[in-house]
């Protein structure tokens, strides 16, 4: 091939198919030249090699997914030296891939890589970053679909209809889960530690039920993190939906199946991401098998979690409590043995025992605006249409 057009490109990458193992590659170079080529890894994600000496990147973003290697090959062929730029295995990353190769080629890769690589990293930079948004959202997903499972699983069958229909996905809504007066904030991560972003302090505080529905009596912040990994036990997102639809049918609730798919197809459309479990359950992006790292739910009542809350906020005339995110870094141990509660199973029922019995599982209503929280009226930031969970 020795134009660079986008459309042949993206057939290319399509027709790629992914490494055997986490150790090998099968790279297709764009042009008769070899210096841009491209492969699939074993976990599905597309990777930009660009053949020469290392690229210097001014953008710490592009710093972080690129890296200078000496390539083995098979059958006795030379080395190469390459550049390897990672794309997250998210959003429309094939058609990504191919925007991104084409500007290379057109800025003149073949003949100068630096000086290409330089004129697109710009352009680069906000492809990588759309991606990790889009991976971002996709985590998230995973994540709340794994727990509402687990509990559909665990729940009465009288129950199940009314835990799945308290599940609003990309919905603006006051909690991510209510169950009763139980309610739930879900965060989910690849990292190894329970390091998540808090959007507004309504995430950690109990709701008293002044804008209407039942005050919350317990909060818990589910903190899940996820490994990419095809494994024994592993899950993917169209095996939990297809899990919890099944779970609907088998209850006799198949009038809610219908209305948890949307909620699902709804689930970051905006960035990118939107999931139909009729028309894509086969696409790569979204059977990327995962494993569940660690499941943890914390008692955010417990005293020693120390984050900031309402009280923190309030005399602060001028600062809009709605603008207000943070990062927060819960420890693996808070109060011993009770807090948190580890693995999938017992956080699910540890939820479900707090349902007094006879109560169903209810979803706190949505669009409230403001409300009280210890005492001190504030904004509420809830989930909006393109920010990740």
């Amino acid at each position: 091939m020795n134009a660079a057009r986008y459309e042949d490109l993206l057939a290319m990458i399509e027709e790629l198919s992914a490494a055997d193992d986490a150790t090998e590659r099968d790279v297709r170079w764009a042009t008769q030249a070899g210096v841009v080529g491209l492969a699939r890894a074993h976990d599905g994600k597309i990777e930009i090699f660009m053949r020469g000496e290392p690229l210097i990147a001014v953008s710490a973003t592009i710093r972080e997914v690129l890296e200078h290697q000496v390539w083995f090959r098979r059958a006795g062929l030379p080395a190469v030296e390459a550049s390897r730029l990672l794309l997250p295995a998210a959003g429309h990353y094939d058609q990504i891939a191919a925007f991104v190769c084409t500007e290379l080629l057109r800025n003149g890769a073949d003949a100068d890589l630096a000086t290409a690589f330089r004129r697109a990293e710009p352009i680069i930079e906000l492809a990588i970053r759309r991606l990790r948004l889009s991976d971002q959202v996709l985590v998230g997903l995973a994540g709340e679909l794994l727990l509402l499972d687990a509990l559909c699983q665990r729940s009465d069958s009288s129950q199940v209809g009314t835990v799945v229909s308290g599940w609003d996905g990309w919905r603006e809504s006051g909690r991510d889960f209510a169950v009763g007066t139980v309610g739930v904030e879900v965060k989910a991560t690849t990292r190894a530690t329970s390091a998540h972003q808090v959007q507004g302090v309504h995430q950690v505080e109990l709701y008293d039920g002044e804008d209407g529905g039942d005050p919350e009596d317990m909060l818990y912040l589910v903190s899940i993190g996820l490994i990419w990994e095809n494994r024994e036990g592993s899950f993917s997102v169209p095996s939990l939906v297809d899990s919890i639809v099944r779970r609907l049918d088998d209850v006799g609730t198949r009038d809610a199946v219908e209305t948890f798919l949307a909620h699902v197809r709804e689930y970051g459309a905006s960035s990118d991401v939107g999931y139909d479990h009729k028309t894509m359950s086969t696409d790569l992006r979204f059977t990327r098998a995962f494993v569940p790292r660690f499941v943890r739910a914390y008692d955010m009542t417990d005293t020693q979690i120390e984050v900031l809350r309402s009280r923190d906020i309030v005399p602060h005339q001028h600062v809009a409590s709605d603008s207000v995110t943070f990062g927060i870094e819960l420890p693996d141990r808070v109060s011993g043995d009770l807090n948190p509660i580890w693995g999938l199973h017992e956080v699910a029922v540890a939820i479900l025992d707090r349902v007094p019995q006879g109560m169903d599982a209810v979803a706190l209503p949505l669009g409230r605006t403001s409300g009280r929280l210890n005492g001190a009226t504030v904004t509420r930031n809830w989930r909006s249409s393109g920010s990740p969970k």
